[in-house]
């Protein structure tokens, strides 16, 4: 009788024994019933979950969801915990089905990213949806862009940000991404602390996107590290055999909570004293973030006060700017505040002052929405800018301002590009006003103050110590007279502005007055102290009254804007230029021109221009330190900065391309990655199956090219199991393609009296791959895909290595020795 090879059945059988014998059908039996056992529970109630799987699911939600906390600074109200919510809700359910069906790691991540576009637009962006409910290319496009840019711009904006800025989507993200990434992990990872990682890394991405006030410290803290230890305990205790019938288990416990309770006292008596516990200020991401725009690059306003008088070129003079409804009679609106002089003009600085909500932060992006409040009554303020009228960077607003709303053709790109200085209410568009546009501002407006007061606290220090304004002092003793404090003697000085100046808007090109120059640096303002009588408009008088007031240490700024008039719109007489003074309390109190301004009908006297004439001849005005954009220009001048302001589309900017290829872009760029993960993967399963079968000992080759064929076959929706046989796997493979004869002939090459040789084995490797393929051929289109997208295989360790080939290994002698006789 011919020999049979090891593996082979009648090998297994032995000799005259029967391939059917009841032991071996009670084998097939068994594993037949076994399997459908399962097929069955997977359809009747796989879905349900079990005691271990509720306990899961419900710490994920506990600790992502205290992670998710960490939105509610960031947001105006609590418009953010719907989209957390039903993030959170929905990673959840979708892993669990994915993982009941035991599909790959990859599908979950790719439906929540589905979710997230087909959802995101009713629960986030809420807009530009077709019928109110369904994603429009717009919608969807909003989201692409919120997912990749979303996080900066959140660090940059001005919190709370309101519900229009369509950053909802970041916490539906982080829900989405948290819920399916937590609970995966604990249900196909057994390891105890395999859970903690991504709640950890949600709570920390919550806090750097914070703000410097703690969401909940009790919460996001205590409760976190309890709910995270109490977790690992349960997850390790279903690992650990019961001690005395269970008794065991509440000996551990008692000691897990004791030790639980240890750590949080020794938290709170301890943590106040470690390193960095003192610190003031709450380290997050947008203390460290400098908000990209450039204050410097915009031209101060009062460097072009002069188009606002008569007679000028602009005429603007009767020109209505802006018309104005909410805002009572004698209200100050505000066009910038200036805070900061560099001896050639009084702008507006990218400092913070102190107690900002944002340290180091000055102007910061806002929506709609600003958590602010201030003295005064609360007002709604329209503002329309009528045709021909108000046009610059700088946005109109009074008092204290909580909020701006656009309308009209251009209010989505003006209200995406809105800046605010909190500590000053100065508001910035760099995309300028333009006739048509409107908008809604709401602030807290106090009483408007015409006259100074007597007496008034005021505040120490000083705006302008890097600039040497010595050359005021002289004006400053003969101004301040016998005054005794601060106060006293600013006002003083204010009075005496008034009394003994003249004014003038340079007059016509003919007049005398021509002599008078705008502009308000050292060299222009030295020249109006000079003089026996000062003589000048808004832009001097104001510019040197803050000067002098910083002379003296009482802080004042420079504010340039518009008295609101009783009736009618805001014109260019309206325009004027005053200072405000910082009082002991912080609040800075306004001195309006009324205060320091002299009559418009006091002229300069002739004489004294006459005497200037002869001593200066005809006077140049200084240099300036940058050309403003603000100040009137000519026509070539003004088309170069309409070229600049809109720059020529380029052929590769995607920003130019009509919104379908937009689209039509985004569809290939998804395709085209998604194209280059599926190669990647496929090439590396294939390069990793070609290593194992060309390297290592023969009988190892083979042992890889089987086990690969049943990673395939698993793949596929076959269930052969992990441990048996190769004839039982085979067997268990329900499938056209008969995998006995493979199997016996692996079992042959491993356990046969020879080793293999290469090309037995290269052999065997082409027959397992035939095989692969024809299982392939015979699973349908979304099976094979998800095969070949699934990157198990790629981490799952070798069978170990054949007894005899460690054997043969061990025993055979290096080519230095003699083989032995």
């Amino acid at each position: 009788m011919t020999a049979q090879p090891p593996g082979s059945p009648e090998h297994t059988t032995g000799p005259g024994r029967d391939s059917t014998a009841p032991g071996r059908t009670r084998a097939r039996t068994s594993w037949t019933s076994t399997r459908s056992r399962l097929a069955a529970s997977s359809r009747r109630g796989g879905l349900l979950p079990d005691r271990a799987a509720l306990v899961d699911a419900a710490f994920t939600v506990l600790l992502v969801g205290l992670a998710l906390i960490g939105f509610r600074t960031d947001f105006a109200g609590p418009s953010w915990a719907l989209p957390a919510a039903a993030g959170l809700v929905l990673g959840l359910v979708v892993t669990h089905v994915t993982t009941a069906y035991r599909l790959p790691f990859v599908t979950p991540l790719a439906v929540v990213t589905v979710l997230y576009l087909l959802l995101g637009g009713p629960l986030a962006v809420r807009g530009d949806l077709v019928g109110g409910v369904l994603p429009s290319g717009q919608t969807l496009l909003d989201l692409a862009d919120t997912s990749v840019h979303g996080w900066k711009r959140l660090v940059t904006l001005l919190p709370p940000v309101d519900t229009g800025s369509g950053l909802l989507a970041l916490p539906l993200i982080v829900g989405l991404l948290g819920a399916c990434v937590t609970y995966a992990v604990a249900r196909r990872w057994s390891t105890p602390y395999a859970v903690l990682p991504a709640p950890l890394v949600l709570l920390a991405l919550g806090i750097v996107l914070g703000t410097t006030e703690a969401a909940s410290p009790l919460a996001q803290g205590a409760v976190f590290a309890v709910l995270g230890i109490g977790w690992m305990v349960a997850r390790a205790a279903r690992t650990r055999a019961p001690l005395q019938n269970g008794a065991g288990q509440r000996t551990r416990y008692a000691i897990g909570a004791s030790l639980v309770g240890i750590a949080l006292l020794a938290g709170y008596f301890v943590g106040p004293h470690l390193p960095g516990a003192d610190a003031t200020t709450r380290q997050v991401a947008r203390s460290h973030v400098v908000p990209p725009i450039d204050i410097a690059a915009f031209a101060s306003p009062l460097a072009g006060f002069r188009r606002y008088t008569e007679p000028n070129p602009a005429e603007l003079w009767d020109t209505p700017l802006l018309e104005v409804t909410g805002l009572p009679a004698g209200t100050p609106l505000r066009f910038a505040t200036l805070d900061s002089y560099d001896g050639a003009v009084w702008g507006a600085s990218e400092r913070a002052n102190s107690g900002s909500v944002v340290p180091g932060a000055a102007f910061q992006q806002v929506g709609q929405t600003i958590s602010t409040h201030g003295p005064g009554r609360k007002v709604d303020v329209q503002v329309t800018v009528p045709e021909g009228g108000y046009g610059d960077v700088w946005l109109p607003t009074a008092g204290t301002v909580a909020g701006v709303k656009f309308a009209g053709r251009r209010a989505d790109t003006l209200a995406g590009r809105l800046w605010l200085n909190i500590d000053t209410n100065t508001a910035l568009v760099p995309d300028r006003l333009e006739p048509g546009d409107s908008y809604t501002f709401t602030a807290y407006v106090p009483p408007t103050r015409a006259k100074m007061p007597t007496s008034l606290p005021v505040d120490q220090g000083s705006l302008t110590d890097e600039v040497d304004t010595s050359f005021l002092d002289a004006k400053l003793d003969a101004f301040t007279g016998d005054a005794a404090d601060p106060w006293a003697q600013f006002v003083a000085i204010a009075r005496a502005m008034s009394g003994e100046g003249a004014y003038t808007d340079g007059g016509s090109p003919n007049s005398v007055e021509r002599y008078y120059l705008p502009g308000h640096s050292i060299g222009r303002l030295s020249r109006f102290v000079g003089l026996a009588q000062l003589a000048g408009n808004d832009e001097q008088y104001a510019a040197t009254l803050a000067l002098m007031g910083n002379r003296l240490g009482v802080p004042t700024r420079v504010v340039m804007g518009a008295i609101t008039p009783a009736a009618g719109p805001v014109r260019g007489r309206d325009v004027h230029a005053w200072v405000e003074v910082r009082d002991n309390q912080g609040q800075w109190q306004p001195v309006l021109t009324d205060n320091f301004l002299p009559d418009r009908n006091k002229k300069p006297k002739e004489l004294q221009t006459k005497v200037e004439d002869r001593k200066v001849g005809a006077l140049v005005p200084p240099p300036a330190g940058v050309n403003p954009p603000s100040v009137l220009q000519g026509p070539d001048q003004a088309q170069n900065a309409t070229n600049l302001k809109k720059p020529p589309k380029k052929l590769f900017d995607p920003s130019s391309w009509p919104w379908w290829l937009q689209w039509a872009a985004l569809v290939a760029a998804v395709l085209l990655v998604l194209a280059v993960v599926y190669w990647t993967i496929r090439g590396l399963k294939a390069w990793r199956r070609r290593r194992h079968a060309t390297r290592g000992p023969t009988a190892s080759r083979v042992t890889w090219a089987w086990s690969d064929l049943m990673a395939s076959a698993r793949s596929y929706g076959h269930r052969p199991p992990r441990r048996a046989t190769r004839l039982e796997q085979a067997a268990a493979v329900d499938a056209p393609v008969d995998l006995r004869p493979l199997a016996a002939t692996a079992n042959a090459h491993v356990f046969g009296p020879a080793e293999p040789t290469a090309e037995d084995a290269a052999a065997y490797f082409a027959a397992t791959s035939s095989a692969r393929a024809d299982l392939r051929a015979n699973t349908d289109f979304w099976r094979r895909l998800r095969s070949d997208v699934d990157v198990r295989p790629l981490f799952t360790r070798g069978p170990a290595r054949p007894a005899r080939a460690k054997a043969t290994a061990r025993h055979t002698p290096a080519p230095s020795e003699p083989t032995p006789a």
